[in-house]
């Protein structure tokens, strides 16, 4: 077995009631809550707008108080009164990127999902967690000329008694076999210096650093493993993957194909009514599968994705790349002065 999946199948999750607690929210498939419990957090309370994805969230975090809820219908009052916990100590989410996302009409503040970031902070006012971390798609920085991304961070320094950072991290440099640029913003109540996590892979390797993991890694021992179902293509289609190259799109549907020698780019998510976009396994003529894509996003075997397979390339496609998280989470702990070991 490769060194990489090693890494996966090393990443057991051992909740301690004792350890630092989280509320997370827009918690999707989990990424950004498994990462911070493998590095010695707590899930207390996790919630998302969509059933499927708590249904996951629910299975595999099963002490934590999972709901179905908009976050513009929580409040603090609630959720201390569910989890009967007063004080918490970090509060996460990632509002949903369509707003701020390249690849979306980057109509930001104008989208009402855009506005969820306002919701965000109110629920920080709330629940005044000890430190709080936010992630979004990097193109939250340069919407409208980064107009409403100064204007987010103003209103949040005027408007919480944090103090905070940001900056733009890699899945690809913390060993995740993925290409996935994230902008992330970590505050605390009191005024700490914090350090993000300093890179333990690298694209171009001086001598005593490691290289970025090839994505091929994340493709072999998939016998028994769960999620892994393979689409049937038809003919016409195989034959056309048959001739994409490495690294190269089909023209006809615009998939890439994946290049096992690099990291893979982003993993996508389609439409809700659409599906996934999945890309085209790097040595088979087809897409790959909801394990395969979870594999690319550093998820362990054991966490299985719930529900149906279209909603499962969602949670997977919508998720932090969970060595990423976990590297951020041992910051945040380091930072609090927690002991991480």
């Amino acid at each position: 077995m490769n060194s990489y999946l090693e890494t996966l199948n090393n990443m057991q999750l051992e909740e301690n009631p004792s350890n630092p607690t989280v509320v997370s929210f827009f918690s999707g498939g989990g990424g950004l809550d498994l990462g911070l419990a493998l590095a010695g957090f707590n899930t207390v309370f996790a919630s998302d707008l969509e059933r499927q994805h708590c249904e996951t969230l629910s299975n595999n975090f099963p002490n934590a108080v999972v709901e179905v809820e908009d976050i513009n219908n929580s409040t603090g009052r609630h959720i201390r009164e569910v989890t009967d916990i007063q004080e918490f100590d970090l509060m996460a989410g990632g509002p949903p990127c369509q707003a701020f996302s390249i690849l979306g009409q980057r109509k930001s503040y104008t989208d009402p999902r855009g506005k969820l970031v306002y919701e965000y902070v109110r629920m920080l006012n709330e629940l005044s967690p000890k430190a709080f971390v936010f992630e979004n798609v990097p193109g939250l920085l340069t919407v409208h000329g980064g107009t409403d991304w100064e204007e987010f961070l103003s209103y949040l320094k005027e408007n919480t008694d944090y103090h905070f950072f940001y900056q733009v991290l890699n899945a690809a440099d913390y060993g995740a076999p993925q290409i996935r640029k994230r902008v992330i913003i970590v505050g605390f109540k009191d005024d700490v210096g914090f350090v993000f996590p300093e890179p333990t892979h690298f694209e171009h390797p001086a001598d005593t650093q490691v290289s970025w993991v090839k994505s091929k890694y994340a493709f072999e021992n998939l016998e028994d493993a769960p999620n892994h179902v393979i689409r049937e293509h038809c003919e016409r289609v195989r034959t056309r993957y048959s001739n994409v190259l490495p690294g190269e799109r089909d023209k006809t549907d615009h998939t890439d194909r994946i290049d096992p020698e690099r990291p893979s780019g982003t993993v996508l998510v389609g439409s809700r009514g659409g599906g996934g976009r999945p890309f085209i396994h790097p040595y088979e003529p087809r897409h790959i599968s909801v394990r395969e894509a979870a594999r690319l996003q550093s998820f362990p075997d054991w966490y299985e994705f719930a529900n149906t397979t279209t909603w499962q390339y969602r949670a997977v496609g919508n998720a932090v790349p969970v060595l990423m998280a976990k590297a951020i989470g041992e910051a945040i702990l380091n930072t609090l002065g927690y002991s991480n070991d």
